[in-house]
């Protein structure tokens, strides 16, 4: 695939792939431009032109897995919870098992990015929406405080917490998901 003339879309995505790859199996540390164009096959021009540097790099990455987790609570909470406790369990299970579909990376980028002066807005940015996610679906079963979007970033930090526990294999889903629900639940009627 990587000897074919891509679109720069398809050869976007597959530089993104590869680099996901490449946390996955080595860590963020060893994420470069020109180990990503190595292992995809293209030029270190190519890499470059799609990101510029690493910080641009793990930035589009990050933004890629923050989407693929804003859907998955999106369509999680969508009209499914019918209560309280099934709209904290669904946004549980989706924010678990989002961490667990990306393995490592989501943490790993998440930190990674979070190191680079003036990139840890990108993932404060992330936690918002999120947060705001959370916000919507809840308070459709309850008055949240006025607090309510401290709370809920609050929960996010736990969330990310026990999802990469389970994602590192030191807990197990179920116990992490029962781990996130109580927080939440907790948070909200405390």
């Amino acid at each position: 695939m990587a000897g074919r003339r891509m679109s720069y879309a398809d050869r976007h995505a597959q530089l993104l792939d590869t680099a996901a790859k490449i946390v996955r199996t080595e860590g963020a540390d060893a994420l470069t431009l020109a180990r990503v164009a190595e292992e995809a096959g293209v030029s270190k021009p190519v890499a470059y032109e799609h990101f510029e540097r690493r910080a641009s790099l793990l930035a589009m990455l990050y933004a890629r897995m923050d989407d693929q987790q804003a859907e998955a609570a999106r369509a999680a909470l969508g009209s499914r919870a019918t209560t309280l406790e099934e709209a904290v369990r669904f946004a549980a299970e989706a924010y678990v098992d989002c961490t667990l579909g990306t393995g490592g990376e989501f943490g790993a980028v998440t930190a990674a990015l979070g190191s680079i002066a003036g990139a840890e807005d990108r993932v404060r940015d992330g936690r918002e929406r999120y947060a705001g996610i959370l916000r919507e679906a809840l308070e459709r079963f309850m008055r949240l405080p006025a607090d309510a979007d401290a709370l809920m970033l609050g929960v996010i930090g736990a969330a990310e917490a026990l999802a990469r526990e389970a994602a590192s294999e030191r807990l197990d889903r179920a116990t992490a998901v029962r781990g996130i629900s109580r927080i939440m639940l907790g948070t909200l009627h405390g």
